[in-house]
């Protein structure tokens, strides 16, 4: 048997763990068959009851406390847009990304004089990682299971009598004496076909399935209780040490980069600052798509690098930095001016969207490098890039943009010179059903620059109903509720 320390203090979570798994059985079940368009108020009840139980970590430091809220709030965010959108891109994409998120966050926040740490790749990475943390307690949360149903020596004799008793009668009744009562009279076959039945609606495959997934996931989250209850063990520094990258080789790298910048942008300022887009669609994808990407993949590695020579080098090496980190805004800006021009002719899309927010979260990421550097003050480049990355997408979680993809793409397509095809814009939920609805039928929903066709939107309006007649009532959000309330 594997000890639980202070077990009878965490039988609580041990109980909530089991509530938010059956939760999970009962409520979100249809996940498997339908995605996340099964997830709504349902998703974020089963999200709201983990924060509530690794809340409940310390006793001393609580995630919604008043020094934890500027990193708990945007996190808050995302959960509460299952209940409110859609979305089912951002769904996805938060599948995915909410349990490192919850690791990094839940452990920073536990961990000793968290304010003050530096964030070290060590100590982030030390952060992320545990999220296989529960990998190790698995036994243990098994052990913790035992122990609540454990029974008295007499009492589980009892019991197992009882269990084996109904088992043999179970048996019996199924394969001799129902089958021989049935062949004797034919309206007593009927009536035990009846509860044949019905013990196979209930004993189904599904419901074997249903008791599996419970029993792992209350491990599972339990487990995950136990794992992160011990902070992070890492002494982090207060800052970072000078001279830990050799200024010789960063001066060099960082100088000869500069130099190319310099040059690109020398050399392509006429062709980057582009007024208009080729006419040939493939050339566009080679101009704006690629390049952009180019250019972007450019700017994750000026982060890095600026990541290993930040305060790490001297003071000459470190004026060059600077000017290199001043170039590589001006790089970044010629990308967002052609992701502005594939926008205004071809209209958004979630790429575009979220390529242009990406250009963005550069954008204000070196603009405050840039402002650090020249006042001489220290950056925690790591803590300062995931608090802006975490806020910026929470703020996306809340923000409606689906509604904000449609209405500019409405906007832009009565330009005469644009060439955007609103059909495009059927990727869209049924977080736009409701406006399309009304608007379907008018010339101005209608738009298509690529082949004058006219956009017919009634196959999309039946499939987005039909999804949404598909929901149970838990599986719904705030904008499929309005829709409903609003057709009645």
């Amino acid at each position: 048997m594997v000890p639980i320390l202070n077990f009878t203090k965490q039988a609580p979570q041990l109980i909530l763990s089991i509530l938010i798994s059956l939760f999970w059985v009962l409520f979100l079940w249809n996940f498997w068959a339908r995605g996340v368009y099964a997830l709504g108020i349902n998703g974020s009840i089963f999200l709201l009851w983990l924060l509530i139980l690794f809340n409940g970590l310390d006793t001393k430091v609580r995630i919604f406390s008043v020094p934890s809220i500027a990193w708990s709030l945007p996190l808050l965010f995302m959960v509460l847009s299952f209940a409110v959108y859609e979305n089912p891109f951002i769904k996805t994409v938060n599948i995915l990304i909410m349990p490192i998120l919850f690791s990094i966050l839940i452990n920073y926040n536990l961990a000793k004089d968290d304010k003050k740490k530096y964030w070290s790749l060590n100590f982030f990475f030390r952060l992320t990682a545990r999220i296989f943390s529960p990998l190790t307690r698995l036994l243990a949360a098994l052990g913790a299971y035992n122990q609540l149903i454990k029974l008295k020596p007499n009492h589980g004799k009892f019991f197992k009598k009882i269990i084996v008793g109904l088992l043999l009668l179970f048996l019996i009744i199924t394969t001799l004496v129902g089958p021989l009562l049935a062949s004797a009279d034919p309206d007593f076959a009927s009536r035990l076909n009846y509860i044949y039945q019905w013990l196979a609606d209930i004993v189904s495959a599904e419901l074997f399935a249903q008791i599996i997934v419970f029993a792992i996931l209350s491990v599972l989250i339990y487990a995950v209780f136990l794992s992160w209850q011990k902070p992070v063990d890492y002494n982090a520094p207060a800052k970072e040490k000078n001279d830990q990258a050799d200024s010789i080789i960063s001066g060099i790298v960082i100088g000869g980069l500069l130099f190319i910048y310099l040059l690109f942008l020398w050399v392509q300022l006429e062709r980057l600052w582009v007024n208009a887009l080729p006419v040939n669609f493939k050339d566009v994808e080679v101009l704006v798509k690629d390049g952009f990407w180019q250019l972007m993949f450019l700017s994750v590695l000026n982060i890095v690098i600026f990541l290993f020579t930040y305060r790490k080098t001297n003071f000459i090496v470190q004026v060059i930095l600077a000017v290199f980190t001043i170039a590589s805004l001006l790089l970044l800006a010629p990308a967002g001016y052609r992701m502005f021009l594939y926008v205004i002719f071809y209209g958004f899309s979630y790429e575009k969207f979220f390529a242009s927010y990406t250009v963005l979260y550069c954008a204000i990421f070196f603009a405050y490098l840039i402002f650090k550097i020249l006042g001489r003050h220290q950056v925690d480049v790591i803590k300062f890039s995931f608090f802006l990355f975490l806020w910026m997408y929470g703020l996306i979680n809340i923000f409606p943009v689906e509604q904000f993809i449609l209405r500019a793409n409405i906007i832009l397509a009565r330009n005469p010179n644009s060439r955007i095809d609103l059909s495009e814009s059927k990727i869209l939920s049924a977080d736009v059903l409701s406006y399309i609805e009304n608007n379907g039928d008018k010339d101005f929903m209608k738009i298509n620059r690529h082949d004058d066709d006219p956009v017919d939107w009634q196959t999309w309006i039946e499939d987005r109903k039909q999804i949404l007649g598909a929901k149970k009532w838990y599986e719904m959000n705030a904008v499929n509720i309005f829709y409903i309330l609003n057709k009645n």
